[in-house]
């Protein structure tokens, strides 16, 4: 057994050496954390780029702007210098009317004749009385039984200028009965349907139907 040398006590000593050795070990740890330290400041890794949540937008779509124009009406016809010319058939309307469709057998009845220009000019037309006719028919336009020529005077000219849409009317009394060219023989007619049509001219309106009862 070996006897320690000095003036304090052996444990002294001992503390001494464990605080001196355990010293150390706190040196040493702290070099090798600060060298760790430094080493990693110097060398760090490039951080990858995270991917975006975010879906790509896509490519710009061209704005194409269409321009729409107008097409201007076509200029309306112009008549020609002088007086207006004839009018031709296909622009002249004729039309038949009845004041009262269904009129009791003996009463008169208002026939009348109506003429207007459809086209787009002014022009002339002879609608006097020697080319106005009203005829009355049997109900299928087989059989003629009155005209307004056969009793009525048929002299007189009448050229007009008949303007865009003008319309001319010339009435006449039916006083329900028959005629003959010459008017030489008339007679009531009976209850029934019959047809009514203008002439103009030449150029007849459509038919239209009135009653006797």
């Amino acid at each position: 057994m070996t006897e320690h040398t000095g003036p304090h006590p052996r444990s002294v000593y001992w503390r001494r050496r464990a605080l001196a050795v355990a010293g150390a070990v706190v040196a040493l740890v702290l070099a090798v954390w600060l060298v760790g330290v430094l080493i990693g400041r110097g060398e760090q890794a490039p951080v990858a780029a995270q991917p975006s949540s975010r879906p790509p937008e896509p490519p710009a779509t061209p704005v194409v702007t269409s321009s729409s124009s107008t097409t201007p009406p076509p200029p309306p016809p112009t008549l020609p210098p002088g007086p207006p010319p004839p009018c031709d058939d296909a622009q002249v309307a004729v039309v038949a009317e009845v004041d009262n469709p269904s009129a009791p057998a003996g009463r008169p009845v208002e026939f009348t004749i109506a003429i207007s220009n459809t086209g787009p000019l002014p022009c002339a037309k002879e609608i006097g009385r020697q080319v106005r006719e009203l005829v009355v028919t049997s109900v299928d336009g087989a059989t003629r039984l009155w005209s307004s020529n056969d009793c009525f005077a048929t002299q007189g000219s009448e050229v007009r200028v008949m303007r865009p849409g003008e319309r001319f009317a010339y009435g006449l009394r039916w006083t329900g009965g028959t005629s003959e060219p010459g008017c030489r023989k008339h007679s009531r007619l009976g209850a029934g349907d019959y047809l009514l049509t203008a002439v103009v001219a030449g150029k007849a309106s459509n038919p239209v139907i009135f009653r006797v009862t």
